[in-house]
């Protein structure tokens, strides 16, 4: 979030911006205001602390400027004046359809401060709650697809499903930028409910059109818990008409090993219908050997830091060879990730690899593009 204060005592600025900070706000302050206006074009303010009684514009003045310049920013009014001037001007505001959340006599207190920038940060994590539940209900999140192929043949083997948030305010956003705030907000079952779907939904298209391409899909801890889940999936794939063979689900080692048996009983459940799974990110967790041999997986997906530093780092070529040797030896079929030079390919078709991912092969894509992709690969070129 960030925070415009406008006042005249720089040491009031410091104050406020010391404990806004505090609070995880990034501040600008502004002393002259003369400055406001470019200020507010520049900054873009989420939240706004403005004392009435600036030299040379009265409060009122900057009002009507606010207005038409940060109507949707949280307001905090401050004045040393008496309390009826302060109310006076918040009721003012209001009326030009600020959204006035505070009046604050002067002097501060830093525990005042607190107080306050805690109620905004809480305001601000609700009314995000609220966004990304409206996103879900408004479709606002997709798919994009990266393609899989066989290393030692380049035909294609697959596609894993990835989300994006096509939000209306700042385009395109990638995984990084929003799960967490889904998984806090309890919305991850609903989204990964979603993404099953959806990817199952353009795996049977790509099937029904002659193209019988498997789909791998991320999958959560959270989700796993869920013992309900394999029948879901199965009943969607009959929907569709897409083969369970067809599906792949994708868990982090780390995930994996939180409740081993209850991921163990869903994960089993899986297999039985005939649903891939695959442990991800392979090298970075904590599993040990005995519950690795354990699990019910069908596929290894090695970790792309190990993959984009083996041809230059031989720790990590040491590391990479390992857990290929190990996926055979396990019976598992082993998937690199991170692919982008060919280089690396050649280094991965070297050591036996099965599968491969990367931008040398392709990059997370739309629907849409995913058969051009397929006729220029065919014809030999990513």
């Amino acid at each position: 979030m960030r925070l415009l204060i406008i006042d005249d005592e720089e040491d009031i600025c410091d104050l406020i911006a010391e404990v806004a900070e505090r609070h995880g706000l990034t501040t600008q302050s502004v002393t002259d205001a003369e400055q406001v206006d470019s200020i507010l074009n520049e900054f873009s303010p989420d939240v706004i602390m403005m004392d009435l009684m600036m030299p040379g514009v009265d409060g009122v003045e900057l009002l009507r400027l606010l207005s038409e310049k940060a109507k949707t920013a949280q307001l905090c009014l401050i004045s040393g004046s008496d309390s009826r001037v302060l109310n006076g001007a918040r009721r003012l505001g209001s009326a030009h359809g600020l959204n006035v959340v505070e009046a604050l006599e002067k002097p501060l207190s830093i525990q005042t401060l607190k107080t306050f920038f805690e109620s905004v940060t809480k305001s601000k994590k609700d009314s995000d709650v609220g966004v990304r539940a409206q996103a879900l209900a408004k479709g606002e999140f997709c798919l994009y697809y990266q393609p899989v192929v066989e290393i030692s043949s380049r035909n294609i083997k697959g596609l894993e499903a990835l989300v994006r948030w096509n939000r209306p305010d700042q385009g395109t956003l990638l995984p990084d930028a929003f799960l967490k705030q889904i998984t806090d907000d309890g919305l991850m079952q609903e989204l990964t409910l979603f993404v099953i779907r959806e990817a199952i939904k353009q795996a049977a298209s790509l099937f029904l059109s002659g193209r019988s391409l498997t789909m791998a899909i991320n999958v959560t801890a959270s989700t796993l818990l869920d013992l309900s889940l394999p029948d879901q999936i199965a009943e969607a794939c009959e929907q569709s008409r897409l083969p369970t063979e067809k599906l792949i689900l994708e868990v982090t080692e780390t995930e994996a090993m939180r409740d081993v048996t209850r991921t163990m009983d869903v994960l089993l459940r899986m297999r039985l219908r005939n649903i891939g799974v695959s442990i991800d990110d392979f090298g970075t967790g904590h599993s040990s050997l005995r519950e690795l041999q354990r699990m019910p997986f069908s596929e290894l997906k090695i970790d792309k830091s190990f993959i984009t530093d083996a041809p230059t780092n031989k720790d990590s070529a040491v590391i990479m060879n390992s857990i290929i040797d190990l996926g055979h030896n396990l019976g598992l079929k082993v998937i690199a990730e991170g692919i982008e030079d060919q280089k690396t390919w050649d280094l991965l078709n070297e050591k036996g690899c099965d599968f491969g991912q990367g931008f040398l092969i392709g990059h997370p894509m739309a629907a849409s593009d995913i058969h051009t992709w397929i006729e220029k690969w065919e014809k030999g070129s990513p």
